[in-house]
């Protein structure tokens, strides 16, 4: 396939793929794709780590990162734990579960004693009172929904944010000789990552550009 090099630019464009530098070889290529599921599982579990609403639980320690990402352990299907749940653990979240879903639940009971006292009170009212009453209802129940569908939510935004991660990797690779990351380093990738024009700006995908660095490192890749 031919690809197309923009002028005074070092950004191949390939339609079959993401753009990226003029230096990615194949060797950046299997390099990340035998690394990047061990840093999608990190990345959910980190998300998990600091919200209980967001990322995927999966067991993963740094540890466990680095020796998918060298070959050293095997990775485990996507959506599998890196190793069970330990089960004391397992029990208190059921049971927290649990009395989250109790205490909704009698608060409908709750709601609906009132509907029926204020029926008994107030004939007169009885239509707007069972209105409001039931809109509680409603939105006590929504709630319910709600828990138990965040129980098992998993938001998976690493599509998103694993080109950033890729192209952070790759650098790392491609620039062996860097000690460490500094401001003429940021620059570089800075001036490399708005060439690439991915749709995202050098002040969301940074962080993203750091963590693939710093993993490559930390992996012991160069």
């Amino acid at each position: 396939m031919e690809k197309q090099t923009t002028r005074g630019s070092n950004v191949n464009l390939d339609a079959d793929r993401p753009a990226r530098p003029q230096w990615w070889s194949d060797k950046h290529t299997s390099t990340w794709d035998r690394v990047k599921e061990a840093l999608r599982r990190d990345w959910e579990q980190t998300k998990n780590d600091f919200s209980s609403e967001s990322g995927a639980d999966l067991n993963q320690g740094v540890g466990d990162t680095v020796k998918q990402a060298t070959g050293a352990e095997a990775l485990p299907p996507p959506a599998m734990k890196t190793r069970p749940d330990d089960p004391m653990d397992a029990a208190k979240l059921i049971e927290k579960q649990i009395k989250a879903q109790g205490k909704v639940q009698k608060t409908i009971a709750e709601v609906k004693t009132d509907v029926a006292v204020e029926q008994v009170r107030a004939q007169g009212k009885i239509a707007s009172e069972s209105q409001t009453a039931q809109e509680k209802i409603t939105s006590e129940q929504r709630k319910l929904v709600e828990l138990r569908q965040k129980a098992g939510e998993k938001i998976a935004d690493w599509n998103r944010v694993e080109p950033a991660v890729r192209y952070g990797y790759g650098a790392r690779l491609q620039y062996v000789d860097v000690v460490g990351w500094d401001d003429q380093l940021e620059g570089r990738l800075n001036h490399e990552w708005t060439q690439l024009r991915n749709g995202t700006t050098w002040e969301d995908a940074r962080p993203h550009v750091r963590r693939g660095w710093d993993a490559a490192t930390r992996n012991s890749i160069v």
